[in-house]
């Protein structure tokens, strides 16, 4: 990734339900896998487990292609307004952009891949396997004391490189990163955004990326 213009920030993003405007792993599990699978959404919002093993549990039980997942997620998502305009912001002033997410990597590709962003950010995401009835995942290799999972854990390693880390999330599964993040922002209305309030963590709300680029104007 191109260094910021002063190099000691970078912009962490979340897929689904942040850049594009549902979440398509759900979408994806309610049309193709088995209802169970809200069980274990529920048992890791409890914290009975990890947020990498609800994902492999979760992924387990779809039954379908990559190629039928893009086909039922595509009509419906689209990327949240603007998206284009963060893209061309950060590129200017060479602020690195990742994405960070719990989602499905070929469909956080398939979105990305239209304008061509792909070439100047990076995607830590599960890499998923499809064995022709379920879906295997691999997470990121990160390690550390007291990392939670591996958002929160590229966010604390990129502190420790001495870099403001900027996270923009909606979900439960951002909040541990959210935490360790110098600043937050959350879409409007969102899980995140509720968290962020109730458990006061210094958060900005949004609902398009223009917003998101005049806030951090102000703040890079």
């Amino acid at each position: 990734m191109q260094q910021s213009g002063d190099g000691d920030a970078v912009l962490f993003v979340d897929f689904d339900g942040t850049i594009v405007n549902t979440d398509t792993a759900q979408i994806a599990l309610d049309h193709f896998g088995d209802p169970a699978w809200l069980r274990i959404d529920q048992a890791f919002e409890r914290g009975e487990i990890s947020f990498e093993e609800s994902l492999r549990r979760e992924f387990a039980m779809l039954k379908a292609s990559p190629e039928a997942i893009i086909e039922e997620v595509r009509g419906v998502t689209a990327l949240r307004p603007n998206f284009d305009r963060l893209m061309d912001y950060c590129r200017d002033i060479r602020l690195p952009v990742a994405v960070v997410s719990g989602g499905l990597d070929f469909c956080i590709r398939y979105f990305l891949d239209r304008g061509e962003w792909l070439r100047f950010m990076k995607i830590y995401a599960p890499t998923s396997k499809f064995t022709g009835n379920s879906y295997t995942v691999t997470f990121p290799e990160l390690s550390g004391d007291g990392w939670i999972n591996f958002k929160d854990g590229l966010v604390r390693k990129e502190k420790l490189n001495g870099k403001r880390v900027f996270f923009v999330g909606n979900g439960y599964g951002d909040l541990s990163a959210a935490k360790q993040a110098t600043y937050v922002f959350a879409i409007k209305g969102s899980r995140l955004a509720e968290l962020c309030q109730e458990q006061h963590i210094n958060h900005e709300d949004i609902d398009d990326f223009e917003q998101l680029v005049a806030a951090l104007t102000r703040r890079i």
